[in-house]
This record gives C-alpha cells, structure tokens and sequence, in this order.
C-alpha cells in the first residue's frame, strides 16, 4: 500500500507547489540569459546609437512611471472604503518612485535644460539609484505590515509626506550635489558607492522575496507570490546596474530598465488584483450565491408554504372534528338537563343555564321522586370545557336518589346518604386530584312544605325569600366530593327548613354573582342578587326570571362570561305565571 500511495502523494506535493516550480524555472531562464548578455554586446553596439538608446530609455522611463502612477492611483482611490494601510502604503512608495523617475528621466545625459544642464551622467544615476532605494525598502517594509491592518490616517497625508520627499529629492540632487556621493564619474563609470547601494538594494530585494516566500507557504495567498516574482526580476535589473561600468548606453542598461519594466507590470497587476479585479470577483460571487440562495429561498418558501397548505388543512379537519366533538358533547350535556320543570298546582320552578364556553361545568336537575316529593340538585365542578363537562356526565349517571326494595317498592333516600354514597362511588374511579364535585341536594314535600337538603361543599348559600321580603342565607356545610376517602370519611348532614306559602328558595352558582362589565363599570354580587330579589319579590316567577335573565344578559354578553351560570328558583303554591 506504501508503495502505491507514495506517487500519488509526491504528484499531489508537486501541485501544491507547482508555481514555485514555475518560479525556479524562471529564474533559470533569466540567469542564463544575463550571462548571454555578453555574447550580444557588440551587435547591440552597432544598432543602438546613443541617440536610439536615448529614445528606448524614454520610453522605459515613461512606461515605469505610468505604472508607477497606475500603482498608486489604485490603492489611492479605494483607501476610503478599505483604509488598509498596506495598500496606502505601497501606493506612496511609488508615487515617490514616479516623481523621482521623472526627474532622473529629464536629467538623463543628452536631453534638454531641466533647471540645470544635463552635461554628465551623474545626476540621473543619482535619482536613479534614490528610486530604487525607496522601491527596495518599501517593499520590504510592506511585507511586515499585515494585510488586513486598518489605518485611521487620513489619504492626504500620505500624499502631502510623499511630495514632499520627492521635492526635497529633486532640490537636494540638483542644488546640493555635494551633500551627496557621486554615483557616476565621466570617463570612469560607476562609482563604488553606486555598486554598494546596488548590492544594497538588491540585498532588499531578496530579503523581501524570502519573508513572501514564507507568507506564501503560510496562507498560500496568490499577492504573496506575485511579489516574489516581482523581487526576483528586479534582482537580475540590479545586477544589469551593477554590470555596465564607462556608458549608461549599454546592453545591460538597456536590460536591467526591461527587468524594472516587468518587475513593476508585475507588482501593477498585483494592485490591481488587490484592489479592482478580487473586490469585483468577490462582489460577482456574492451576487451569484444572493442569485443562488434567492432561488433556493424561493423554492424553500414555496415548499413551506405547501406545507403550510397542508397543515392548514388538517389543522382545519382537526379542528373542524374537535368542534364537531365538542357540540356534540354540548348536546349530550343538554340532553341530561330537564327538558321540563316539575311545577303544580303546591310549587312552580324557573330555571336558567348559561355555559361560559360550549359545554360547562354547571349543573343542575329538578324531578319527581314520587307523587308527593321532588329532588333537586345544583352544583360546579372544577374547571370548565370538556373535562368539567365529563365530570357532570358522570354525576349525572351516578348520582342515586332512590333505592329498590322488593317488586315494585322503592325507598327515597334521604340528602346526606345520597352524597354519601357519590364520594364513595368518586373514590374508586381514577380522577385526578385537583378535580372535586360541589353539590347541594334537596328533597321538597310538598303535602308537609319542608325542605330537606344537604351540601357538599357547596360554595354558594341558597336564598331563602319570604313572602314579606324577607331574605336569608341557608346554611350549608359539608365535604366536597373529591379523592380524599383514605385520609377523610365525609359525613354528611341533613337540614329541614318548613317553608310557607309564597315562600321563594333561590339556588345558583358562584358565577351569577360573579358577574362584571369594567367597561360599563357595572357588577352583580351577593349584595346585588339579594336587593334585586327583595325589589321584585312582588313578580310572579317567570316574570322575575325574565327580569333577571335580561340583567344577566346587559352586564354580559353570554360569549364574554367568565363562568358558568346557572340558577334555579323554587315557590311554595303556585306563581302567578305571566
């Protein structure tokens, strides 16, 4: 397996590698051919003239500094949105670099006046060399500076420190020759502090070319390695500067300014790269996943969408089938209240039910024991909704108010054994412990006019109204039935009260007097019931169970009740129905 996987491995390195491949390739090319330059120097004396190669050095100078310039506008213009320093930096170096060429350009021996006259080699040499000592040292110092660095100075100031380099350069060569060593001597060439400054410069240039060269392989960012391109031709141009010793009219003059000629190309596609072609290709790719993620944002919306759709639906079906189920759970709570009243001619019943939601946990009954006695039952259960509305189903099935003795005899049995026998039978079905049952049973006679009833924890007193507007609260007590017949035994007691004719019992729920209206600012309590009850106690029973129903229905409408609603009222003898 070594054997197969160490090719592959060693292709995969070369590719990884391959431009510094490239690079050494390169740099072989271009040693050969400074070593051939020899070999062409007396053919290229015989077609270059002083005055071509005068043109020719035009033209180089004027190609290095357009690119020069280019190099600079293009970090220049885009440091107001990136304000990274290294590109501001890199630009300043050469807009110094351009400036000075255009000096050593128009003081180049053999072209007109420029401030002084152009009769030696030595003042275009000097600006010459300043150029690309600034290049050199620029370089280098922008490979220590991070890429991403940002710089709070302000462009201009860049730009006012960099002409004033340039100018003072111009000054200091052209009035001041002294202050600086001569560079090239007529009739003897170049100096020796010429060739130092060149090795200098070159000792630049490779010390630059390694620190890209170790970023390169460190982040493998493609500006890295173009820089080290650039320094390896601006090398071989130094070496050519360094070659030619009597005549600046030389070949390897004329092919170190071809080297900076390339070297500069180099480091100008790299700005542009930088700061033009990686922004918009950056910017292109952003807009094509935008265009990407657009459409999948479309497609995702529209596939969630349908899926909505579809859950929409069902939720309607299962919502649909709930209310379905809950009316028909409302109509079997319906079904189990009294479809008629047990009224003659010794007592008349009203009643009203109002479900706060469409099934209640309010309930009530009103029947026929036997011809002379009526049971009643009113009462809540915890909550409301379905499960408040099964629990009074199961009430209803299991509540027992008459027990069978032989063939047709049957024995009525008495309040207090009735909720007995309820919270014993509540015990053994599995309800819940927070649920309970609060229930008041009565029997009335109505040959003796005694009502006998019993409660379990029934939280509302029924009303006892006399004929002369006399009202009281009965008095209940009692256990309410709920899951505590292992820590509880409920004991249950039975209270008679003889009542008169015209007497009136009202039975209701917590939530008639529990009614509120904030907006109309308008309540019905306890203190409310008894006054309205005293004022129309004059009213024959349906009479007063309108008016009452009618006050229920003006401090709230029935689909804004808190809680259920529920009343009943019992008058000895016969009302005066109207």
């Amino acid at each position: 397996m070594f054997c197969i996987l160490r090719p592959k491995n060693l292709f995969e390195s070369l590719n990884e590698y391959k431009q510094i491949v490239w690079l050494g390739v390169a740099i072989a090319i271009f040693t050969v051919l400074f070593y051939m330059l020899p070999l062409f120097q007396a053919s290229f004396s015989q077609i270059m003239d002083a005055s071509s190669y005068l043109s020719w050095h035009i033209v180089f100078e004027f190609i290095i500094i357009l690119i020069s310039f280019c190099v600079f506008i293009l970090p220049y213009y885009t440091y107001r949105q990136n304000h990274r320093l290294r590109g501001i930096f890199i630009a300043n170096v050469f807009l110094i670099t351009g400036i000075i060429e255009i000096f050593h350009m128009l003081s180049f021996k053999g072209m007109p006046f420029f401030l002084i006259e152009n009769n030696d080699a030595n003042r275009a040499t000097t600006f010459w060399i300043i150029a690309r000592l600034i290049v050199a040292i620029g370089i280098t110092l922008v490979g220590l500076i991070q890429i991403n660095r940002k710089s709070k100075v302000g462009r201009n100031v860049f730009l006012a420190a960099s002409l004033f380099v340039s100018f003072s350069v111009l000054i200091i060569v052209t009035y001041f020759p002294n202050a600086i060593p001569a560079m090239f001597i007529e009739g003897v060439g170049i100096t020796p502090i010429k060739i130092l400054l060149e090795y200098v410069i070159i000792a630049f240039f490779c010390f630059a070319g390694i620190m890209y060269m170790l970023q390169y392989l460190k982040n493998k960012d493609k500006s890295n390695f173009m820089f080290i391109i650039a320094m390896a031709i601006g090398v071989f141009g130094e070496l050519a500067f360094v070659s030619y010793v009597a005549s600046v009219y030389g070949i390897y003059n004329y092919f170190g300014h071809v080297c900076v000629v390339i070297s500069y190309f180099i480091i100008f596609k790299l700005t542009f790269l930088n700061n033009i072609e990686r922004p918009y290709l950056a910017l292109n790719n952003a807009k094509n996943r935008l265009k990407k993620y657009s459409g999948d944002l479309n497609r995702l919306v529209f596939e969630r969408t349908a899926e909505l759709q579809t859950a929409n639906q069902e939720l309607n079906l299962l919502n649909q089938k709930f209310v379905d189920d809950l009316e028909y759970a409302r109509e079997i709570q319906k079904a189990i209240l009294p479809d008629k009243l047990p009224s003659n001619e010794q007592v008349t019943f009203v009643a009203k039910y109002f479900p706060a939601e469409r099934v209640s946990g309010d309930f009530y009954n009103i029947f026929r024991l036997d011809e002379q006695r009526i049971g009643m039952y009113i009462g809540d259960v915890s909550g409301h909704g379905v499960p408040a509305a099964m629990l009074t189903v199961f009430l209803n099935q299991s509540i027992k108010t008459t027990r069978e003795l032989d063939g047709k005899r049957f024995e009525i049995i008495k309040p207090s054994k009735v909720l007995e026998n309820l919270y014993t039978l509540y015990n053994k079905v599995n309800f819940r412990d927070e649920m309970y049952i609060l229930i008041l049973y009565a029997i009335y006679d109505t040959m003796t006019k005694e009502l006998v009833y019993s409660s379990a924890g029934m939280n509302t007193q029924p009303l006892l109204v006399k004929k002369n507007n006399e009202i009281s609260e009965i008095d209940i007590r009692g256990l309410p039935v709920c899951n505590l017949i292992e820590l509880v035994k409920a004991e249950y007691t039975d209270h008679t009260i003889q009542l008169e004719d015209k007497d009136r019992v009202f039975f209701y729920t917590d939530g008639l007097i529990e009614l509120d209206n904030k907006k109309m600012g308008e309540s019905f309590t306890l203190p409310h019931l008894k006054e309205f009850l005293a004022e129309n106690n004059d009213m024959g029973c349906l009479e007063l169970y309108e008016k009452l129903d009618k006050k229920i229905m003006s401090i709230s409408d029935i689909s804004g009740l808190k809680d259920d609603v529920t009343f009943f009222m019992l008058q000895v003898r016969s009302c005066s129905v109207k």
